[in-house]
C-alpha cells in the first residue's frame, strides 16, 4: 500500500503466439520449398521493462527455401513489428537453418526494442510495455 501517493508496479503482460502454421502429420514437409514452422508453447509472460523471447523454429527441407520472409505482427490490427529477408542459411541434417544472412527492417511502433533471429525466426523482445500485452503472429 501508498497511502495519500499512486502507486505504481510492475506490471506482468501475457503474450499469445496463435498456432499459424504447423508442419504436416509425423513432421513430413507439406512441399519442398515451404518451411515447417513449430511453436512450442501458445503462452509467454513478461514483466514491464524486462525483456522476453518469442520463441518459434522452422525447418526447410533444402536451401531452395531461401530467400525466406518473415513478419512479426502485433495485436487484431496485425500491426507490422518487424519484416525480415533471410537471405541464405546453411542447413543441418534436421533442416535447422543454421549460420544464415538477413536484411530485417524494424517498425517505428517498436523501433529499438525488436529483434529477429533469423536462424529460428524467434522475436526479441525488450524494455517491455504495459502497451505491449496482446497477441503476437508470425508469417
Amino acid at each position: 500500500m501508498c497511502p495519500g501517493r499512486r502507486c505504481w508496479g510492475l506490471g506482468s503482460l501475457l503474450l499469445l503466439l496463435p498456432l499459424l502454421a504447423l508442419c504436416s502429420k509425423g513432421g513430413e514437409y507439406a512441399a519442398a520449398l515451404l518451411p515447417c514452422l513449430e511453436i512450442p508453447q501458445d503462452a509467454v509472460t513478461g514483466t514491464v521493462g524486462q525483456s522476453v523471447l518469442l520463441p518459434v523454429s522452422y525447418r526447410c527441407n533444402s536451401t531452395s527455401c531461401f530467400p525466406l520472409s518473415i513478419r512479426w505482427m502485433f495485436g487484431h490490427t496485425s500491426q507490422v513489428i518487424i519484416a525480415c529477408s533471410v537471405r541464405k542459411c546453411s542447413l543441418d541434417d534436421g533442416g535447422a537453418p543454421k549460420i544464415c544472412s538477413k536484411k530485417c527492417y524494424p517498425y517505428p511502433a517498436h523501433w529499438g526494442r525488436v529483434e529477429l533471429f533469423p536462424e529460428n525466426a524467434s522475436l526479441l523482445l525488450w524494455d517491455l510495455r504495459l502497451s505491449d500485452n496482446g497477441v503476437y503472429t508470425v508469417s
